[in-house]
């Protein structure tokens, strides 16, 4: 089933276009003399069909759009496990003052309570953060806190 998807999904947009067509086609209209007629209205079967040709094409649609959507979720969910699988080992190559300093981070310490609560200066502090970032491939917290999520 999925390789007859992925082989009408060349022509999801061929889909959906027909769809309108036959919508609009089994309700077209003729006006003559100011008189409006429907023009398929001697013939409610061939009405039928259309509408149920252009429901059809809607559902082949819809079912090619959903397959698509699955397939890229799925390449999302890999590749969000990929990336936290390389933050995880980025973080091995932390020391462990940069792994302290990185705790604290993550546990929405400040950069005065950090300093305070490991006796560090400023400039200190400051070399661990850099060096951390540098080591994580990131460049703020901000940024570091989004790794963490997920």
């Amino acid at each position: 089933m999925n390789k007859l998807i992925d082989l009408l999904s060349k022509y999801q947009k061929i889909f959906l276009g027909m769809a309108i067509f036959l919508s609009l086609l089994s309700v077209s209209v003729n006006i003559t003399n100011g008189e409006l007629r429907s023009i398929f209205g001697n013939y409610p079967a061939l009405m039928l069909l259309f509408v149920t040709a252009a429901i059809i094409m809607g559902l082949i649609y819809i079912r090619i759009d959903k397959h698509r959507i699955n397939l890229l979720s799925n390449q999302i969910i890999e590749t969000s496990k990929e990336d936290q699988d390389d933050f995880q080992s980025l973080l091995q190559e932390l020391t462990p003052r940069q792994k302290t300093v990185y705790d604290l981070i993550v546990a929405g310490r400040s950069n005065k309570e950090i300093m305070a609560e490991l006796f560090i200066e400023q400039s200190t502090l400051k070399s661990h953060i850099n060096q951390m970032y540098k080591k994580l491939k990131i460049k703020d917290r901000k940024e570091l806190k989004s790794k963490i999520k997920h």
